[in-house]
């Protein structure tokens, strides 16, 4: 995840938060990951594209995988349009069939999982699921919600958390959850990887 001195991850005024350095990091990742993950919220708010855009790479861009309870992922956005039965999977629990059909029409996977006791995705089961497609290697770039539950239920081998040092404005509506405090509280093995050109910090933490 991607946070702003100040420990903000999201901004209205600015998208980017990070240097060109560390998107090139990111895609890497990517390219070195079969798969992606983010929610239905990420994917609506951003319209990302979630591929490798790293020259000569472009074909190993990761399979989406996205969470999303009711279906709610926009039909204008650039992964549902560009969805087939081999590059993305939709987890859903509950949808009606109009939705459903529309899904599985553009060829999307969609599988049916429980929610926990908080109505989120009950991850380690999904994680069993995603098992069973012969997915090895997740790459989760949601944001805070699904980012922390990986992080405080100790689903992750690997966490890569890039500091810009620029300040962001605080006038959002999302809480803010001090990443740097909490990794370095709960995770002391971790390595500061330095990309010689950018000004972000980017630490390495590992399990």
């Amino acid at each position: 995840i991607a946070v702003s001195k100040n420990n903000i991850i999201y901004s209205n005024k600015i998208k980017k938060i990070t240097d060109k350095h560390s998107d090139k990091l990111t895609h890497f990742l990517r390219y070195k990951s079969d798969s992606i993950m983010i929610s239905y919220k990420t994917l609506n708010k951003d319209n990302p594209k979630l591929n490798c855009r790293l020259s000569g790479l472009e074909m190993f861009s990761p399979k989406r995988i996205v969470l999303d309870n009711n279906l709610n992922t926009k039909i204008n956005s650039y992964i549902f349009n560009t969805a087939n039965k081999k590059n993305t999977i939709i987890f859903y629990n509950n949808a009606n069939k109009h939705k459903i059909t529309l899904f599985k029409k553009k060829g999307i996977q969609l599988i049916k999982s429980d929610l926990n006791k908080k109505k989120y995705f009950d991850l380690k089961l999904a994680l069993k699921k995603l098992y069973k497609f012969g997915i090895r290697n997740i790459l989760v770039e949601g944001g805070d919600e699904l980012s922390g539950s990986f992080l405080k239920n100790k689903l992750f081998n690997e966490f890569y958390l890039f500091k810009s040092p620029k300040n962001l404005s605080k006038s959002v509506t999302y809480k803010d959850f001090n990443y740097f405090k909490y990794l370095s509280k709960n995770y002391k093995n971790k390595k500061k990887i330095n990309t010689l050109l950018g000004k972000d910090s980017i630490t390495l933490y590992k399990r």
